[in-house]
């Protein structure tokens, strides 16, 4: 009776496990570029609320909406004064910043930055039942991070104040996964930084929950999160960003993005590319020696790219 149950299941079970592995498969190797590119749509509506502002910038919020209801929140400093067309930097900060990563941009002239707010709003800290709950939530709004980038970057290109030939895509710590999808799906940006990231979703997660779970628990999160998040995976994208010049900043004694990591990220993309190592920790909004440090920096690589004109790197770094 029991073998005859099993040879009875077997061909079913063998049927299920077949179409499981074949959609697997499929998932995997799905080409997203097509759905980044109809989500984005056409931009519809621009809103700006002027808000603070200091001598050098004037700081506004933007919101901008498309044709098929996805709206953008972004924090934006423009120059007070300048008589020229002028570079853009899109800015993907850190979890908690999103759009306010903009009140972190230190002496900044003569260049817009738009940061990019993240649509999930995160709780302090996870149990596992919210953490399975908010998966569904989390994964459609990281990925729409791609499509709401783009349709920034089309903003941007209605300005009559921004030389369009000179835009960077910059995202750090959270946002600099996000930089080689984008770059690999919107060739526009004349440069690409990530400042404090790397590559292998999977490792990544399971290298952060670690820090405050079991390993076994991190490394379920991890493997679900690389699969959940493959359509966004650096390494994925990392050959495609060419012919785009690539610049990544990390840290040498970074606690969040091991050394691994970002050198895996930087192996796979191809020229142009550039990395530098920094005597550092993970990079915190708290610490603004290591800002202020990471600006000079990305100034002069950028200069060297011609993005910033040369005179930019004197009067915008603070030393």
């Amino acid at each position: 009776m029991h073998r005859r149950f099993w040879i009875t299941i077997f061909p079913v079970l063998l049927v299920v496990a077949s179409g499981i592995a074949v959609a697997s498969i499929l998932y995997y190797n799905n080409d997203y570029s097509s759905k980044f590119k109809e989500e984005k749509g056409k931009l519809e509506s621009i809103n700006i609320q002027d808000a603070a502002s200091d001598p050098l910038n004037a700081k506004s919020w933007l919101t901008l909406t498309n044709d098929r209801n996805l709206t953008v929140e972004c924090g934006m400093l423009t120059p007070r004064a300048s008589a020229k067309r002028v570079p853009a930097v899109i800015l993907l900060g850190g979890k908690a910043t999103g759009k306010y990563a903009i009140d972190y941009a230190m002496d900044i002239r003569d260049v817009i930055i738009i940061a990019v707010d993240y649509p999930y709003e995160p709780r302090e800290s996870y149990t596992i039942p919210q953490f399975a709950s908010d998966v569904p939530a989390i994964r459609r709004a990281l990925l729409d991070m791609v499509p709401s980038v783009m349709l920034v970057t089309d903003y941007l290109w209605t300005r009559p104040d921004v030389d369009t030939s000179r835009i960077v895509l910059l995202g750090y710590s959270f946002g600099a996964p996000f930089v080689p999808c984008l770059i690999a799906n919107d060739h526009r940006p004349a440069a690409a930084a990530m400042v404090y990231g790397g590559g292998d979703l999977r490792s990544l997660i399971s290298h952060n929950v670690q820090r405050y779970e079991s390993r076994g628990i991190a490394a379920l999160v991890g493997f679900i999160g690389g699969i959940l998040l493959r359509p966004l995976e650096p390494l994925r994208y990392a050959k495609s960003m060419t012919p785009t010049p690539l610049i990544m900043i990390n840290g040498l004694n970074d606690e969040q993005v091991p050394r691994r990591n970002a050198e895996l990220l930087f192996e796979e993309a191809r020229e142009p590319k550039r990395q530098i190592w920094l005597e550092s920790g993970h990079v915190n909004p708290r610490n603004p020696q290591l800002t202020r440090q990471i600006i000079a920096v990305l100034k002069i690589e950028l200069v060297g790219l011609g993005v910033l004109e040369p005179e930019a790197e004197d009067t915008t770094v603070s030393r």
